[in-house]
């Protein structure tokens, strides 16, 4: 009797769970074919000035993004967080030795929230393409819903253990920051 209720407290706390995911985490925008503006979120080079293979997977993806027409000006928000590194001029310098496109870099976010809201800035009321990688995108997608009425994703598949696992942490603590701002409106 005793494992009948456990399972079926666990099964009801499974299922509220999922709800409560996909509440905050709903499916990823279908994507339009294109975008006024993408946006490529930051990420830091190494502490000697190196690209991050995470860096240059962002990088790349812009590239491939823009030679497929998909937008017109990409915008590359992040600052200088975690070394003197500048995240958005350092990501620039290597996409224009690739490829020659228009580029706005954002210099003062120093997470995924500033640099929705330092991007919204530039990009107004107009659509834009979100770039990230895959562990990445569905977090960045629920928190571009608090500034952009019309947006879509593009990504590159990340299954690194330990971005993984960061962004479970990242996920779980949007949801309790979510839920704290949703208890104070009550």
């Amino acid at each position: 009797m005793i494992v009948k209720i456990v399972a079926v407290v666990l099964f009801v706390f499974l299922i509220g769970a999922f709800l409560l995911y996909r509440h905050y985490f709903p499916r990823l925008p279908v994507s339009q074919s294109h975008y006024p503006y993408a946006l490529l979120l930051g990420c830091p080079n190494h502490d000697d000035g190196t690209y991050a293979s995470s860096q240059i997977k962002r990088c790349e993806l812009a590239i491939d993004a823009y030679k497929k027409g998909k937008f017109d000006v990409l915008i590359i928000s992040g600052g200088a967080i975690k070394n003197q590194y500048v995240e958005s001029t350092e990501m620039a310098q290597y996409i224009l030795k690739q490829v020659d496109m228009p580029i706005l870099c954002e210099t003062r976010a120093s997470n995924t929230w500033e640099n929705f809201q330092f991007s919204k800035e530039i990009t107004k009321d107009k659509p834009v393409l979100i770039l990230s990688g895959g562990t990445h995108i569905r977090r960045a997608c629920a928190i571009a819903r608090h500034f952009f009425k019309e947006y879509g994703a593009y990504w590159y598949k990340d299954h690194k253990p330990r971005h993984i696992l960061r962004e479970i942490v990242s996920r779980y603590l949007y949801i309790s920051i979510e839920i704290k701002k949703a208890i104070k409106k009550l």
